[in-house]
């Protein structure tokens, strides 16, 4: 099993109820507890362990991390370079819905969508070779997104050979056109419609990239996963699982077998392409 694994955006939510199901199920292992601020990460375990008296989770340390920021992105990398020499097993849990109420807001694709990319190609030299694992948290979102486009777009994200991340990133910039109200080259989903949100946009571009990595990088096994429509900051805690539901599903990789680029919800594998509400 990993002796060294990494969560991002663990101080709350989703990725903290991973941290401390990973602190529990694996007690001789380093779990780091990624956090912008590192208040906020002490505040986090402080939190476990007083929810949880029959577990110290002193195997839980902080990193201070802001996968937007390459400055902390490579300082997180020397940190666990020099103090573990190797990651184990990268588990990429950030990302946002909104900013300060805004749904339409650009820091979306920059955390979801660039902040992702980021922060595998940040991890991945310290990754341990031949048996060193990535787990994206993507979501269901993402493939009702690649199933509500049009085949134009559709045909694209599924030709997944030719999906580089200059394509990724021009996808980003013509769908910024209708968010300033002006047309665009491809027929992107109105943003009024329910699946053509920000945010919805971001994990349907994210995915197409993710597979492409995983068939390229064969050095290294990436699952992508989904924790399903849990109660969490991210949604105003409307979601209708509980947040450790999310957790269970998001480290399922950690104690199994998958097969590389694939897309996991509780771990059954799922499509990348969905009607809503099919997972």
């Amino acid at each position: 099993m990993p002796s060294t694994i990494l969560v991002t955006g663990s101080n709350k939510g989703i990725g903290y109820e991973a941290v401390k199901l990973l602190s529990v199920q694996l007690p001789d292992a380093t779990i780091l507890l990624g956090s912008r601020s590192t208040q906020n990460g002490n505040e986090a375990i402080q939190k476990m362990k007083s929810s949880d008296l029959s577990h110290p989770f002193t195997n839980i340390k902080v990193l201070e991390l802001d996968i937007t920021a390459p400055s902390s992105l490579a300082s997180a990398v020397e940190h666990i370079q020099s103090t573990y020499h190797t990651l184990d097993f990268l588990i990429h849990n950030s990302g946002i819905s909104e900013l300060d109420g805004d749904i339409k807001h650009a820091a979306i694709f920059d955390v979801n969508v660039r902040g992702t990319k980021a922060t595998i190609d940040a991890f991945l030299p310290i990754i341990t070779p031949h048996t060193g694992k990535i787990t994206v948290v993507s979501s269901q979102v993402g493939s009702w997104y690649q199933h509500g486009v049009n085949d134009e777009i559709r045909n694209e994200f599924e030709d997944i050979d030719n999906v580089t991340w200059e394509k990724v990133e021009g996808w980003m910039q013509d769908w910024e056109t209708i968010a300033a109200g002006e047309q665009s080259k491809a027929p992107w989903i109105p943003l009024e419609e329910p699946v053509g949100t920000r945010y919805m946009a971001s994990k349907g571009m994210l995915n197409p990239w993710l597979r492409n990595f995983a068939k390229t990088h064969k050095e290294i096994q990436l699952a992508v996963v989904c924790p399903g429509y849990c109660a969490t900051d991210l949604n105003g805690f409307a979601g209708t699982r509980p947040a450790e539901k999310g957790g269970e599903s998001i480290i399922w990789p950690t104690f199994n077998e998958f097969e590389s680029g694939k897309f996991y919800y509780d771990g059954k594998e799922v499509g990348y392409d969905q009607p809503v509400f099919a997972i």
